[in-house]
């Protein structure tokens, strides 16, 4: 039994130095007031950068949605690339070569120069 009661009175040395260094905390008037404070002082820094956050977010969605309304409200350039054939393409094109090579059946007359 003095093996428990040797551990009991380190435990006490412990605690009592423990005290000595740590003393009781006297929660005065002021306790909560201040810790409410703390806490509003926390959340307002937050809820500022929530704030900026937010705006930014909903700035680059303005943006965008601009940017896709321009790039679909623009109208597009009219190529005659795009509206012509390939057979349209090759018999505007005025080398006898070429439309022979379109037409094989017909005969391929040489240029007169």
């Amino acid at each position: 039994m003095s093996s428990n009661q040797d551990s009991e009175s380190k435990l006490n040395e412990l605690f009592s130095a423990y005290r000595q260094e740590m003393p009781d905390f006297d929660g005065g008037a002021e306790f909560m007031p201040g810790m409410w404070a703390k806490i509003e002082n926390r959340k307002s820094q937050s809820s500022a950068w929530f704030a900026w956050t937010r705006g930014i977010l909903a700035g680059a969605t303005c943006a965008g949605v601009l940017l896709v309304g321009f790039s679909v409200w623009s109208p597009l350039e009219k190529s005659a690339y795009y509206e012509t054939s390939y057979v349209e393409a090759l018999d505007a094109n005025e080398d006898v070569v070429v439309m022979a090579a379109l037409h094989p059946a017909s005969p391929v007359e040489q240029p007169s120069e």
